[in-house]
């Protein structure tokens, strides 16, 4: 077996980033094995497969408990190869609850961990920063900040920028969309996994339906996601909601046509951010989970694009926050020229925020440059 580097990117957006990462490694080291937990994405650039992330997909405290025998067999999975077949390193993506635990597991047995996209000490405390020093031997981080708060701390952290820029920065268009009041589309965006679905989208259809009656919208658009069935999303919608269509495209492609968007909190608020798309981000998660983020949560956002914005650019609705009534009345101000072109203008500050893009590459480069010196040591 060649050299070979286990990777677990176990959530669709960890798929992609991963393999793009994998991409930029290949031009590196062209003859590296990667194995582990992934996607399409992953298995599209050659990796094998061991454990595909639908299998992985978990949303909140209530459900990863349900899946603790599973998890467990996973993770004897996973230890059980890289006993038989040593990897040079473990590169763990996001997905903090499975792979802290797996960084402590695989530092025991002498593989170095290199933690790509890091989990949000800055918003949950500061209790998992012993665990992170002691068993991750790289943190590659996304943004500025997070460099700063793991150097506060003696982390060895590496901000590489953010992959969004990569897909995103040749794509991001010149000019705003002109608000037009007799032509008005709202982008419905219920996130990746079928609970999010399942727990926003009913809620996120009603709000449309409240905007259309008031005849602040024409039409929407709910985007869907290549890994969930058509149907996971039709059978929210009823016969009347004809003003209302199921798309597959790339935000690439529909971010543009859209006037403001109700967006499910994680990276999608981002991205709707690098378009200067008004939005209102709305959540639900388990009570439970839900509790348990007020006691521990220490940041006053939960939207990533407010969180780098440093200030509240998306009004937030979450829990029992989120009602129809609500989402409409937010959505409504946002829903004039002024409205409109006050918040675009105010995203337009987050491009800046992010950077340069490159990130994938920058990451590579950090990867490699880790091994190399690790090399350099054994010698």
């Amino acid at each position: 077996m060649p050299d070979n580097i286990m990777v677990i990117a176990a959530e669709i957006s960890a798929d992609h980033h991963a393999a793009e990462l994998l991409s930029e490694l290949r031009k590196l080291r062209p003859n590296l094995h990667f194995w582990g937990i992934g996607g399409e994405a992953l298995q599209e650039q050659g990796m094998e497969i061991c454990i595909h992330q639908k299998e992985m997909s978990f949303l909140g405290l209530g459900e990863i408990i349900r899946h603790l025998p599973f998890l467990y067999h996973v993770k004897n999975r996973l230890l059980q190869r890289a006993e038989q077949d040593t990897p040079q390193c473990a590169i763990l993506v996001d997905y903090p609850g499975f792979n802290l635990r797996m960084a402590r597991w695989l530092k025991k047995r002498g593989i170095p961990v290199i933690y790509y996209i890091s989990p949000q000490l800055w918003a949950w405390g500061k209790r998992r920063i012993k665990r992170i020093r002691r068993d991750v031997d790289v943190m590659m981080v996304l943004f500025p900040f997070e460099e700063r708060f793991y150097a506060r701390h003696d982390v060895k952290a590496r901000y590489v920028g953010h992959p969004l820029l990569d897909k995103h920065f040749h794509e991001l268009p010149q000019h705003d969309k002109p608000f037009d009041a007799q032509n008005v589309t709202l982008g419905l965006l219920p996130g990746s996994r079928p609970q999010e679905v399942a727990a926003l989208l009913p809620e996120m259809i009603a709000t449309a339906r409240l905007l259309k009656n008031r005849g602040r919208i024409h039409q929407a658009e709910i985007v869907c996601v290549d890994t969930l069935p058509e149907g996971a999303y039709r059978r929210h919608l009823n016969t009347a909601d004809t003003f209302i269509r199921l798309i597959k495209a790339p935000f690439t492609e529909c971010l543009p046509r859209y006037d403001a968007a109700l967006v499910a909190s994680g990276t999608a608020t981002l991205e709707c951010g690098l378009y200067a798309l008004p939005m209102v981000i709305v959540y639900r998660v388990h009570p439970l989970t839900y509790y348990l983020g007020r006691l521990l949560v220490k940041i006053p956002y939960i939207g990533l694009v407010n969180i780098v914005g440093e200030k509240e650019l998306a009004v937030e609705l979450i829990q029992h926050d989120f009602t129809a009534q609500r989402a409409a009345d937010e959505l409504e101000k946002l829903l004039t020229p002024e409205g409109n072109r006050g918040r675009r203008e105010a995203l337009r500050a987050l491009r800046e925020l992010l950077g340069e893009p490159g990130a994938a590459r920058h990451a590579a480069e950090t990867v490699v440059a880790f091994l190399d010196a690790r090399g350099k040591e054994k010698a």
